[in-house]
């Protein structure tokens, strides 16, 4: 492989690790910050001067239930390729997360945390439903596309990508050599177990394990390594830290092709059960405001 290419490889990694590492902070960022206003909410849930039925707490209540309403406009946006217009699919795929999570705030605030009466207990009841469903959906997109371009994660790229990794260790002599020769038997468990569901089911757990076992194991045996002669030892250093680093990379790449197979099966199950969980959803919150306005 040439020069040209590994290095085109190692920038295209280093980028979307970037990406990554950006998206994963925001999402860090804003699952603390629901879960302070969710903990703030329940232990002001006595203040009096919110009010289900009318001032704050009504606005809560509606302000919350269209947030509820707009997450339709996502799997339309996906579907409908004439409301391009309206913005990317990418785009409203963040905002459907982030509704999907400051909806069930703002009406969990509207009832002060109580189930009240019977229509609202089970219209809240859906809401939560629904709410831990899209944090189930939220969990396997993760494991199936890279962040949240959308661009699904295709096992024949992953195993390209580690083969590149294996070629490149043998640039750093002898322990790239070594390495190498530790690490392909973990590619063909890959290709092995991203070939069916049950098999990447199991590898969910045993890739899992043996990828981290193998890398500690890995990693004490390359720090411990004599240094041979002649070779300056801030070079040898500096060429073991990228040789740990490229490993750790190949053992993540092993275990997401490994996975691949289970999460992308899932995923399309859970899509099966979350639309329909959401039109009850929606069923009920209509029949509850009908009930509190009626009655």
């Amino acid at each position: 492989m040439s020069q040209a290419v590994v290095k085109h490889s190692q920038i295209a990694r280093s980028s979307l690790l970037t990406a990554s590492q950006t998206e994963n902070l925001l999402s860090f960022v804003t699952g603390i910050g629901v879960a302070g206003l969710l903990v703030y909410g329940w232990l002001t849930r006595g203040d009096t001067s919110i009010n289900p039925e009318n001032g704050i707490g009504y606005a809560l209540g509606i302000i919350g239930g269209s947030m509820m309403l707009l997450l339709l406009i996502y799997p339309f946006r996906k579907r409908i390729r004439y409301l391009s217009a309206i913005g990317s699919v990418g785009f409203w795929f963040r905002f459907h997360m982030l509704l999907g999570l400051l909806g069930p705030v703002a009406v969990l605030y509207h009832s002060r945390y109580s189930w009240g009466a019977l229509n609202s207990a089970v219209a809240l009841t859906a809401m939560l439903i629904v709410a831990g469903s899209g944090l189930i959906g939220r969990f396997l997109y993760s494991r199936v596309h890279r962040g949240y371009s959308g661009r699904k994660i295709e096992v024949r790229a992953l195993l390209l990508e580690m083969r590149e990794l294996l070629e490149s260790l043998t640039e750093l002599g002898h322990d790239g050599e070594v390495a190498q020769a530790r690490l392909v038997p973990f590619e063909h468990q890959a290709v092995a177990a991203g070939t069916g569901f049950w098999t990447s089911a199991k590898a969910v757990i045993q890739l899992g394990v043996s990828t981290r076992t193998a890398q500690r194991q890995l990693k004490r045996e390359i720090l411990n390594a004599p240094t041979p002669g002649g070779i300056a030892e801030e070079g040898m250093r500096i060429a073991r830290q990228k040789l740990l680093a490229q490993s750790a990379h190949f053992f993540q790449a092993v275990r997401r092709a490994g996975e691949f197979a289970y999460y992308d099966r899932m995923l399309r199950l859970w899509h099966i059960l979350h639309l329909p969980l959401f039109f009850i959803l929606v069923a009920t919150a209509i029949l509850h405001i009908i009930a509190v306005h009626m009655y």
